[in-house]
């Protein structure tokens, strides 16, 4: 069996910490070997749990439970410390003083890389049943999960890495002086740039899904939606909603909460109406304030229900491509046909006309919707076609490819051909 991976994450304070344990704690109570980590920068996995977590080895919590606190700063002195130190010394050369070196050579994103291979890395052990991750509020994981994929992802992003990867081989016996730091630096470039692929390739794989946590509210309403478009263009799964902290509405409360019971009623409603069909999960505020993997688990039992939480609850294609009548070609060849495609990317929750722009980049198509923005690599069925009309329908946007005629092949294709009718 391989191991389920769970990233649970939502807009701050709406309880994801509290969801996640929880969930963690029922698994493992079904005898599951479970793993939750947390890449929250400032963690509190520690504190629900009520027991102190390691930043490096894993701690047993509870039978079959086991918890994890990545400190990125502890995992890039392990794993890029020669990269840094390279980097470092690169500024003081040029008069920077040791201190803000040492800061400009902490490269942008590499946090996110770090926690993200630390997952990956436990995931490969196979050591595990479940891995449970509390993340950071939504924008910091929707970067952590995104990096890779904007550093290696399309044709561009993967020729850009295998001209890195040559270019230190190359460059590697030329180095000066012998100096330790070049050895360190382009052993540990190729290293990180190999991390990379391997890190794209499983933030998309079928065993990792990710569930949003929200509270009955407009802005973190707003927030899911919005994460859930960018999790769909990447082609990472979402695969559950929850619904957490809801007052409950069989109490008396008084008149100040009736108002916030009516109000959450509203967007209950709202929530199920946007994310049907996937699974949504409700989680009642509790009387007391839960901390302890005793006091958890019930919690989780009572939000999964007949559920299983370790399941893919949810699993919706997010791109595929639909054959279209083919196109009578008018002119060169009579009678002949060009086949016709539609590339088709599942992203919720967006504006046609205020929001979404395409175009054709060699083998990539770039998506812009909203702030979200990807090079989507085209499959090998599609490389040789032209990109037609796009729309935008029912939470799916739609592009058109057009098979080229065989004249327009030869002369973009062949050189010896095209410099044949240029003479």
């Amino acid at each position: 069996m391989s191991t389920r991976v769970i990233i649970y994450s939502g807009k701050g304070g709406t309880g994801k910490t509290t969801v996640s344990a929880a969930s963690a704690a029922l698994i493992a109570a079904s005898g599951k070997r479970v793993l939750i980590m947390s890449s929250d920068p400032a963690h509190s996995l520690s504190d629900v749990l009520g027991q102190s977590i390691s930043r490096d080895d894993i701690t047993p919590l509870a039978p079959n439970l086991y918890g994890l606190e990545i400190d990125t700063i502890h995992e890039m002195r392990k794993k890029v410390s020669g990269f840094q130190q390279f980097v470092a010394n690169a500024y003081e050369s040029q008069g920077i003083g040791s201190s803000v070196a040492a800061e400009l050579a902490n490269q942008p994103g590499m946090d996110e890389v770090l926690a993200l291979n630390r997952l990956r890395e436990e995931y490969e052990t196979g050591r595990w049943d479940c891995i449970i991750v509390d993340t950071a509020p939504t924008g910091n994981t929707l970067r952590l999960l995104a990096y890779p994929e904007m550093i290696v992802g399309g044709s561009t992003g993967r020729n850009m890495m295998k001209v890195y990867q040559g270019f230190t081989s190359f460059v590697k016996p030329f180095r000066g002086g012998g100096g330790g730091g070049n050895e360190d630096f382009f052993k540990e470039m190729n290293s990180l740039l190999d991390v990379m692929k391997a890190l794209s390739a499983f933030i998309i794989s079928r065993d990792l899904s990710v569930r949003l946590v929200l509270n009955p509210e407009k802005l973190p309403l707003m927030e899911t939606q919005r994460a859930y478009t960018f999790l769909s263009l990447y082609g990472i799964k979402l695969d559950a909603v929850i619904v957490n902290k809801i007052l409950p509405g069989d109490k008396q409360l008084g008149p100040y909460f009736d108002y916030w019971v009516d109000l959450q009623a509203k967007y209950l409603q709202e929530i199920d109406e946007s994310f049907a069909p996937m699974p949504i999960f409700h989680s009642v505020l509790e009387d007391e304030e839960p901390i302890g993997v005793a006091n958890l688990k019930p919690i989780a039992a009572r939000l999964y229900g007949e559920a299983d939480p370790i399941a893919q609850l949810y699993d919706r294609q997010l791109i595929w491509v639909e054959d279209l009548p083919p196109l009578l070609q008018v002119g060169g060849r009579k009678g002949t046909t060009l086949a016709r495609r539609q590339f088709c990317v599942y992203l919720p929750f967006v504006d046609e006309e205020d929001e979404l722009y395409i175009s054709r980049s060699g083998d990539d198509v770039s998506v812009m919707a909203g702030r979200v923005q990807r090079a989507v690599s085209l499959p090998r069925i599609l490389l040789d076609c032209k990109l037609g009309n796009f729309y935008y329908e029912d939470g799916v946007l739609k592009m058109e490819f057009i098979e080229q005629p065989v004249e327009e092949i030869t002369w973009k294709d062949d050189p010896f051909f095209a410099a044949s009718k240029l003479s």
